[in-house]
């Protein structure tokens, strides 16, 4: 007897060799905790299930696709339940598993039918295993390893385009002749080498799809990296240009206090003693709001604002900005006060160096608005902070208008997302 006919039909190996090409894919998937014991039962089921398709299988153009179709989803169900990958990243593996695995068994049969050609016939058991053995370490290491290795993300529109390529690459391998040649001898049909280069040209398209969205991908955390790194360079010019004001003004404390151990009247005391006390008057002309974040913001440009002659007046419940994340509450206020100074401080005319800040709740909408006096003459500046991010996230409108003489921007929180946020 022949020990390799232990598996009589040949089913058992197909439902293996798709076994093994999702376990490849699923190793390099970041694992769940007691992954083996997680793996090894849904695997011997995906071995059965598969076993169990196949035998209703035929070359009707509809029914392979629907058994790879069901095939496919009970791969997903596998690497989810056995990997630490969302259900999206688990059927987007399940495809590229179920493709590669096709693709790999029609090239195997090319190449069994070139052997029968020649006279070699060779065990189909041991074949398959000789194959097996050989694609597999070349499939992990050129294509499972590269393209889930690292943290990767299917999006939708990234799975739709996949499903779609996996849907057509499975309308072509039902095609009816593929295995029967035109004049009925034995042997692969006319249509197998084009089912093999279809699957192949699938295959590229798939990776060139992965490619684009990958690299989307890292432009848009290189875009995030580039917004932090000029947030940070922003933060740093702020507290760069605080302590130069904080280290003049106590040079000009130390002046002070020696002008008044020199003075030797009362009256030039009194003198030395009110300028003091209208140096120190800044670090004790904090606003108090209602949000500490936003008492912050203010402390911190009062410095600079006093050092440019621009008084700030503010009118703030800061309380109503509750339901905003410091981080964020943090960049829209900077934002809008850093330009809004940056403007106010040209204005020739000293007396127009104002700047209002209010925040209140009128008609369930939650206002944030900076507004400053516009010289004679002068023209609605644009806003040009990219703050559109936080603005989607809290459902928010800004607008920037030109009310009363003055450059108004406005920040517009509906109650109800506000409200929201805070739950979720």
């Amino acid at each position: 007897m022949n020990p390799w006919d232990f598996l009589p039909d040949g089913r058992y190996y197909v439902s293996l060799w798709m076994v093994l090409q999702v376990l490849v894919f699923g190793w390099c998937i970041p694992h769940r905790p007691h992954f083996f014991l997680r793996m090894l039962p849904a695997a011997f089921l995906l071995f059965l299930t598969g076993r169990e398709l196949l035998l209703i299988q035929s070359f009707v153009l509809s029914v392979p696709l629907v058994i790879r179709t069901v095939m496919g989803l009970a791969s997903a169900l596998m690497l989810w339940w056995s990997s630490a990958a969302t259900p999206a990243q688990a059927l987007y593996g399940a495809l590229w598993a179920m493709m590669t695995q096709q693709t790999i068994q029609n090239a195997s049969s090319v190449l069994l039918n070139d052997l029968l050609g020649r006279g070699l016939v060779p065990h189909y058991g041991l074949y398959l295993f000789g194959w097996m053995a050989v694609t597999l370490p070349l499939t992990w290491w050129f294509l499972a390893r590269p393209l889930f290795g690292a943290d990767y993300r299917a999006g939708r529109r990234h799975l739709a385009i996949a499903a779609v390529l996996f849907v057509e690459f499975e309308l072509v391998q039902g095609v009816p002749d593929i295995k029967i040649s035109i004049d009925g001898t034995t042997g692969l049909g006319q249509n197998y080498q084009f089912v093999l280069m279809n699957g192949i040209c699938l295959l590229v398209a798939l990776y060139l799809v992965q490619t684009l969205f990958v690299k989307r991908q890292a432009e848009a955390e290189l875009a995030v990296a580039n917004a932090l790194r000029r947030s940070q360079k922003e933060r740093y010019e702020t507290a760069k240009r605080n302590v130069t004001l904080i280290n003049r003004r106590c040079h000009e404390l130390k002046v002070q206090l020696a002008d008044l151990q020199r003075a030797q009247t009362s009256g030039e005391q009194q003198k030395c003693l009110d300028r003091l006390s209208e140096t120190v008057e800044i670090y004790d002309s904090s606003l108090t709001t209602g949000h500490d974040v936003l008492d912050m913001i203010l402390a911190e440009q009062s410095l600079y604002c006093r050092e440019q002659g621009i008084e700030i007046h503010c009118v703030a419940d800061g309380a109503q900005l509750k339901f905003m994340e410091n981080s964020d509450l943090y960049t829209l206020c900077t934002g809008i006060l850093q330009q809004a100074v940056d403007l106010v401080r040209h204005w020739p005319e000293v007396g127009q160096r104002e700047l209002d800040l209010q925040v209140y709740l009128r008609q369930g909408i939650v206002v944030l608005e900076a507004a400053i006096p516009l010289p004679s003459g002068g023209h609605q500046p644009a806003f040009q902070q990219d703050v559109s991010d936080i603005l989607h996230k809290y459902g928010a409108q800004l607008f920037s208008t030109k009310e009363h003489g003055c450059a108004v921007v406005r920040c517009l929180f509906p109650v109800s997302k506000a409200t929201n946020k805070i739950v979720s």
